[in-house]
């Protein structure tokens, strides 16, 4: 995995653990609206990071997962 693809896949496994601290969270009343708000923060960077990142992949830029298996293989 690339270094670009890593730091999507940690943004993508970090903003995931957001949503499920945040849901347990409101079904127990303690979300604040601080919390609301960093959470649709960090969501909102993540339609550009997905889009850069393919958008990268198509150019070739960055190598697909499956071309690098190949490469290793």
């Amino acid at each position: 995995m690339t270094r670009d693809t890593q730091k999507l896949v940690d943004a993508l496994e970090a903003t995931q653990l957001r949503i499920s601290l945040l849901v347990i969270q409101l079904r127990d009343g303690t979300a604040t609206p601080e919390e609301h708000h960093n959470l649709a923060d960090a969501v909102g960077e993540l339609p550009d990071l997905l889009r850069s990142h393919g958008d990268d992949v198509a150019a070739g830029i960055i190598p697909a997962a499956r071309d690098m298996e190949r490469e290793c293989a």
